[in-house]
């Protein structure tokens, strides 16, 4: 039976890092927004409001857009390549468009949403303190917690719908951002590993590592090197940062479009 390595991503640009925090807080949110409980709901709106605080930092419905555009500009080319399947080229382009369309028809930020719903607004300033929204801080968020779930699922449908053309697009450019990559097997001597890049940028590399081995990595790149170390992974003892004395197996991957 094989081995399922575990994927670590480490982000090379501060925009690629943003997309990944979003892609992750999205899945986040959907998921919890799909169950009954009043706690998982709870924890919906919080990921809600993490979005909010993300989207705070910068426009990212124009970093999208323009990620849209690079990706767009460096496939279009390839449709005079023979070597190319056409049919999937053209489906990736098209899909491209819609989701520049459907960005480009939202209205607002992501970071004002909140603003627009008094209920939202008024819990938004509250969970921004520790422990400030019971049911004495707030009444009316207790009486929405305990009110029916379907009910609570709808509000929070409607509430999520907005995020859609936003996480869709981020999705699409990971996707194609992670099926462009350049993939090696690699060990890594005592913990320590390095790679000259040859001047070549990457937006996101990906080690895959087998988690029996009780090990995890750390990575730092330029334009020019490549720098893995394995750390011995502990909950009990102080974290160190010294790489571990045995060799470790692992999957490289260099992503870039």
């Amino acid at each position: 039976m094989a081995v399922e390595l575990l994927r670590y991503e480490f982000p090379a640009t501060e925009k690629i890092r943003t997309f990944l925090r979003l892609s992750t807080l999205f899945k986040q949110l959907e998921w919890y927004a799909q169950q009954d409980h009043m706690h998982d709901h709870q924890a919906a709106l919080d990921k809600y409001f993490e979005i909010q605080e993300v989207t705070n930092r910068g426009d990212q419905k124009n970093d999208i857009l323009q990620e849209l555009e690079r990706v767009r500009v460096y496939l279009a080319p390839l449709s005079t390549n023979p070597n190319i399947d056409q049919d999937s080229l053209k489906k990736t382009l098209d899909l491209i468009q819609e989701r520049r369309n459907a960005l480009n028809n939202v209205g607002i930020r992501i970071s004002h949403l909140s603003s627009q719903n008094d209920f939202l607004k008024q819990l938004s300033q509250r969970s921004s303190m520790p422990a400030a929204t019971c049911e004495f801080d707030a009444p009316l968020y207790h009486h929405w917690l305990n009110s029916d779930p379907e009910m609570r699922k709808a509000h929070l449908k409607q509430w999520i719908e907005p995020f859609r053309p936003y996480r869709e697009a981020i999705d699409l450019i990971l996707g194609l951002l992670r099926g462009n990559a350049e993939t090696t097997d690699a060990v890594a001597v005592k913990g320590a590993y390095q790679k000259d890049l040859q001047g070549k940028n990457f937006s996101l590399t990906q080690i895959y590592v087998d988690p029996s081995l009780n090990v995890i990595p750390n990575g730092a790149a330029n334009r020019y090197l490549l720098t893995v170390r394995f750390i011995p992974v502990s909950f009990d003892t102080p974290v160190t940062s010294n790489a571990v004395a045995k060799d470790i197996p692992f999957q490289l991957s260099l992503c870039n479009i």
